[in-house]
């Protein structure tokens, strides 16, 4: 806090510097003409000349300013616009991210900030397209600069380019999940080639820069919410996000004394309180609330008792430098909408892939002890009690699609991960998580054997056709009938271990379409 009050204080004193030369630069001027007046043949060449010093150099002094201070456009005058459109039906439609479990080695640090890759902060102007900058000029270009090291002001991704294709002819504003499922499916232009203009939307790309764009798709997104039937903001998943490198979008209900914020720390009065819970109920009849989309680029667990930085796109005399903080009980009360971007997929030549599993107990906390019988088999050392409570840890180092699935007692196969249809089996975060996340798996006194099945795969895989196809499979045991569903599609040179009770994988095939799979058997006694 006193650094930003230090950087503050700043403005002021270049301000009234700026006053000082323009009296100076009067007071020559004035001195100058005297001695026109005088000798007007000799002076007049002369005053030229030095006016056209002078004017030299107040440019070469400003534009050095604006590049090391990266100063942009002001904030408009007047209300500052808006544009982010809700629809609970969009919202729920959005695959939801499975959280790494609150555990001891998911440790996050206790501050992290992706400033140093954002684009200089720019205004949106006249024109609702607040979702064009969070998604494309923010989040895609923080993306690219993290994973190129490109400078981002060089490499800055068009805020106009999605928008103009999802917004109305008013270009009153869009939904944000529309613009990033078409950055998935068709990509994005940089701000060079896409020009961005606050009086007009227009302007559409051409079949050649649709071509283009496709170059800067994204994988794929999520949205942060404690689960898929609760759509509160999960504070723990974005920070895991953000920890990792990936800025988050995020839709925030915004008015009061927010659209006047001067300083680094946005503090809600009591009647900002008030007013946002009108506007949800739909009370509020002032119409100066509104959503507005805008992209989380940190947090810090020391600021304010816990705080997420954020970035907006209204010029950089907004909040500091077109940044502010806001407090983690403030962010969950104010945004509506939080997604993460996938992150590019970048591998060194012979990187290796490598994931641990295992299963623990509930009731110790500790893993089980396992057994490997061959390659990827492993059963318990000894039988486990009937009534066992039990979950499935996995932990990975590298983005994965997780999929675990489950034999009942009659030989047929379920999923027991995905939950729904509503939960990603992609854990972009490294680290672990446990299956299932809320409840727990049982020993049942039905049969003698259960097995689970744990697939580790590079892409998004259909996992209910592939269950389909293992309950028609004529094989005899549950990993024969695995193993001739996707058989063509197993990672070659996998290297199966064990690690105390867990459970090693190490693998080197980098092929997209690749896959692995363990399967674990338990015995059950009564």
């Amino acid at each position: 806090m006193p650094i930003r009050m230090t950087d503050d204080d700043k403005e002021p004193e270049e301000e009234s510097k700026s006053k000082g030369s323009s009296f100076f630069l009067i007071a020559i001027i004035a001195f100058l003409g005297g001695l026109i007046f005088k000798y007007p043949k000799v002076m007049i060449p002369i005053l030229l000349i030095s006016l056209l010093g002078l004017i030299c150099i107040g440019s070469i002094s400003d534009d050095s300013d604006t590049e090391e201070d990266h100063s942009t456009e002001s904030v408009s005058d007047g209300p500052h616009k808006l544009g982010a459109k809700f629809d609970t039906k969009k919202y729920d439609r959005t695959p939801v991210y499975e959280p790494l479990s609150k555990d001891s080695e998911n440790t996050l640090p206790s501050e992290v900030s992706l400033l140093k890759y954002a684009p200089k902060r720019q205004s949106q102007g006249e024109q609702g397209s607040c979702t064009g900058w969070a998604v494309s000029y923010a989040a895609r270009t923080i993306l690219h600069a993290k994973a190129t090291g490109e400078d981002p002001n060089k490499v800055s991704f068009s805020p106009a380019y999605l928008f103009n294709q999802n917004t109305d002819k008013d270009c009153d504003g869009a939904y944000p999940v529309d613009l990033l499922e078409d950055l998935k499916k068709q990509g994005n232009l940089q701000f060079s080639e896409f020009p961005y203009n606050e009086n007009s939307c227009r302007n559409k790309p051409s079949s050649e820069q649709k071509e283009k764009a496709k170059e800067f798709r994204i994988e794929g997104y999520q949205r942060l919410t404690e689960d898929g039937e609760k759509y509160e903001t999960d504070i723990d998943s974005i920070k895991q996000y953000l920890s990792q490198g990936s800025p988050i979008v995020i839709s925030m209900e915004v008015g009061g004394t927010f659209l006047d914020l001067n300083k680094a720390v946005w503090i809600p009065t009591s009647e900002d309180y008030k007013a946002v819970k009108r506007y949800k109920k739909g009370k509020d009849s002032s119409g100066d609330w509104g959503g507005h989309a805008m992209t989380a680029i940190g947090y810090d667990d020391n600021k304010e008792g816990g705080a997420f930085q954020i970035m907006n796109s209204w010029g950089e005399r907004f909040g500091h430098k077109g940044i502010f903080w806001i407090r983690y009980e403030d962010f969950n009360l104010f945004v509506r909408e939080a997604y993460a971007l996938y992150p590019p997929k970048t591998f060194a030549p012979n990187e290796t892939f490598s994931y641990q599993l295992g299963l623990i107990d509930n009731s110790t906390k500790e893993f089980i002890p396992l057994e490997q019988i061959k390659d990827n088999i492993y059963k318990t050392k000894n039988p486990i009690k009937i009534g066992t409570r039990f979950k499935v840890s996995v932990k990975n180092e590298k983005p994965i699609y997780l999929y675990i699935f489950g034999q009942e007692t009659d030989g047929s196969s379920y999923v027991l991960f995905p939950y729904t249809d509503k939960h990603s089996p992609y854990c972009g975060t490294s680290g672990v998580r446990v299956f299932p996340k809320k409840q727990s798996l049982e020993v049942d006194n039905v049969g003698k054997k259960d097995s689970i099945v744990i697939v580790f795969a590079k892409k998004q895989l259909d996992y209910k056709s592939i269950n389909v196809s293992v309950n028609r499979s004529k094989s005899n045991s549950y990993l024969e009938k695995f193993q001739s569903v996707v058989q063509t599609k197993r990672s070659q040179g996998s290297q199966f271990g064990k690690n105390g009770d867990k459970i090693d994988l190490v693998s080197t095939d980098h092929d997209p379409n690749s896959l692995d799979f363990v399967l674990i058997e338990f015995d059950k006694e009564k």
